[in-house]
């Protein structure tokens, strides 16, 4: 019965296929390095369990049927796509060949940090392929926890079920209007800040803010709460509040509005995440143990 196609011996295909080519099964069998007894008891065995000829025996050379033609297709297709298989396999044994899924979040890693470790990987790695998500900063972190991607760019904490590389060391930064009085100061402190309407980063900056505040003893009174960079600076341009970001997430061009350093100063360290144990491809281990490697060059962290 068709319906007992895997009952027929594993020789078959292979054998008709070799028949299609040569038409003799001793040469078929001599090819395949089986002897032409045990090719031919194969053979019947499948016929027997098909319950139709798949070799015409009333000709020489010998001919297949219809029905051993599409055995003879089936194995060839087997064929091609093991030769395509190996061919990807030898790539990725030579040459670290596939693709490597990272997820970003905001400005500061994917404008800043993000091209450079992507540049230097593809020197070092030509045939690993970098594919970028973004997403808030949380969403990167449970994209990979979810297994969504191989690495996350992420602010560095202690992170019990990740494995992490620091790549850039930013800063926090406070904006404000030019015209406002505190834009000449040389630094700002939670004193100066603490009484004004302040415009909560929800990037991947939240954390920290709130942080430096708590440090100075002193809590955050948010009065608009915003995603968007872009959002933020046209509020503080409407005199409606003053921020703190990071700075790499500050445009090179935000004419209103001047950039100013807090103190203390609060440093914000990234870092690469995978999660602890393996990985999900050889391409995404040679992406890792590149960066671990390297992690003190200075490409990885302009």
């Amino acid at each position: 019965m068709v319906e007992d196609l895997e009952s027929i011996p594993s020789l078959v295909p292979k054998l008709l296929l070799q028949l299609l080519a040569l038409g003799s099964i001793t040469d078929a069998a001599l090819v395949l390095g089986v002897s032409q007894p045990a090719a031919s008891k194969a053979l019947r065995r499948a016929e027997d369990v098909l319950g139709f000829a798949l070799v015409r025996r009333d000709s020489r050379p010998l001919l297949l049927t219809e029905e051993g033609r599409l055995i003879a297709e089936f194995a060839k297709q087997q064929e091609l796509q093991g030769e395509v298989l190996l061919r990807q396999l030898r790539l990725i044994q030579k040459d670290g060949a596939g693709q490597v899924k990272v997820a970003s979040f905001g400005a500061s890693a994917s404008t800043h940090i993000l091209p450079s470790l992507i540049h230097a990987i593809s020197q070092h790695l030509p045939q690993v392929k970098i594919e970028i998500s973004e997403f808030t900063d949380e969403g990167a972190l449970l994209a990979l926890r979810e297994g969504r991607v191989d690495f996350a760019i992420a602010v560095d904490k202690e992170y019990l079920d990740l494995d992490i590389i620091p790549v850039f060391t930013d800063r926090m930064v406070a904006l404000v209007h030019e015209d406002d009085p505190l834009s000449q100061l040389p630094v700002l402190s939670v004193v100066d800040i603490e009484d004004r309407d302040f415009i909560l980063s929800k990037g991947g900056s939240e954390a920290l803010i709130r942080e430096w505040f708590k440090l100075s003893k002193s809590r955050l009174k948010e009065k608009h709460t915003i995603v968007q960079l872009t959002s933020i600076l046209a509020l503080i341009r409407a005199g409606l509040g003053v921020s703190i970001v990071a700075e790499l997430a500050v445009p090179e061009s935000h004419p209103g509005v001047n950039v100013i350093p807090l103190a203390p100063e609060y440093p914000r360290n990234i870092c690469v995440a995978k999660r602890s144990g393996c990985f999900s491809s050889n391409a995404a281990r040679l992406t890792w143990d590149f960066l671990s490697k390297n992690r003190s060059l200075n490409y990885l962290s302009k």
